[in-house]
């Protein structure tokens, strides 16, 4: 059966942690082959993967992602341990760099996504999964002086990168067992898949070893003129962040991320411009708003909305871009967990493999 797996709306307000643990069972349920986990400003999706491993019993789970900065790389170790030991090997651990708003503020820790900086996390967490005497002294990490008291049940857990920039998928392609990215329209599939068989061959690695999970926000509904308008602002969200805006460029969308760019600079330079914001978003009229920059055909390069047919139709359609497991990511604005639980339920449901 072709893989394919679902992202969870960890970052709905609606929805609890056992919520997210509930969804979980439902789409193993309903014969999913993954389910994974983002973390940014909700829970713990390491915590949460392991109510999600005790709930389940065949479903892979994952993290999409836990990012570098905010963890050392022992504590990840340990962390992925622990829910490949509850999940009876069903593992799989997403390692991303996350943003400068994410770990400058919520974090309070120094943002310096390097190359260098995931290759050293990587070698750490391997070195600790697979109980080796730790003596490894980078530029950005240490871990020393120590071996793993417990016995692991894999002595190797998959690792999956997060990655938005093509030296970063070159990387993913030299040490990874797979490649996480969001938002990526189908050319730049189309660059991801050579970046990653560039690094894999650079490796003396076979591409096909290392998996592309490309993250596809879809949403089945009956009123896909409202959901375009939400995903339009969204998308426009993500181009305040330095690395969404670059890819979209490089993906060919120059003018649209051009005038982003310059948009939201003026959105964060003025104090009374930026609270206006706060407050409105983009909703239609705002003075503040920038999702009217955003183009039908960014839309439509990154988003799967309209009817199960559809959206299932534009989902499979990545298979030919050598996207090995795409992951549903199900979209949607709710006001209460009755609708966020509907809303999402129905998107997981029409998607689900025959």
């Amino acid at each position: 059966m072709a893989r394919l797996g679902v992202v969870l709306p960890a970052q709905d307000p609606n929805l609890s942690a056992r919520d997210l643990v509930e969804l979980a069972h439902r789409i193993e349920a309903a014969g999913y082959t993954s389910v994974y986990l983002p973390e940014a400003w909700c829970w713990d999706a390491l915590a949460v993967l392991s109510g999600i491993a005790m709930a389940t019993e065949r479903v892979e789970i994952g993290t999409a992602i836990v990012t570098l900065p905010v963890r050392t790389p022992a504590l990840t170790a340990m962390g992925a341990l622990t829910v490949d030991s509850l999940s009876n090997g069903r593992h799989v651990l997403g390692l991303g760099t996350g943003h400068r708003r994410l770990v400058e503020t919520w974090h309070g820790l120094e943002f310096e996504p390097r190359l260098q900086r995931m290759r050293e996390y990587v070698e750490i967490v391997r070195g600790i999964v697979a109980r080796e005497d730790m003596h490894y002294e980078g530029r950005y990490y240490r871990c020393v002086d120590g071996r793993l008291d417990v016995e692991p049940l894999r002595r190797r857990i998959p690792i999956y990168v997060a990655a938005l920039g093509l030296e970063t998928m070159k990387l993913a392609g030299e040490i990874a067992d797979g490649l996480l990215p969001y938002y990526a329209t189908p050319d730049y599939v189309v660059r991801c898949v050579e970046a990653v068989a560039e690094g894999a061959r650079r490796a003396g690695r076979d591409p096909a070893d290392v998996e592309i999970a490309l993250m596809v926000p879809t949403w089945v509904t009956d009123e896909p003129a409202a959901a375009r308008e939400v995903a339009r602002s969204q998308i426009a969200w993500y181009n305040n962040f330095e690395f969404y805006n670059r890819m979209f460029r490089a993906a060919g969308f120059v003018e649209e991320a051009d005038a982003l760019r310059d948009a939201w600079a003026r959105v964060n330079a003025d104090p009374e411009l930026r609270d206006r914001w706060g407050e409105s978003r983009d909703l239609e009229g705002s003075d503040a708003g920038t999702a009217a920059l955003v183009s039908d055909a960014m839309v439509d390069s990154i988003f799967a909305i309209g009817s199960a047919e559809e959206c299932r139709a534009q989902i499979e359609s990545s298979r030919a871009l050598d996207v090995g497991q795409p992951l549903i990511f199900p979209q949607g604005q709710y006001t209460s967990r009755e609708e966020a639980l509907a809303g999402f339920g129905r998107t997981i449901d029409a998607i689900a493999p025959a």
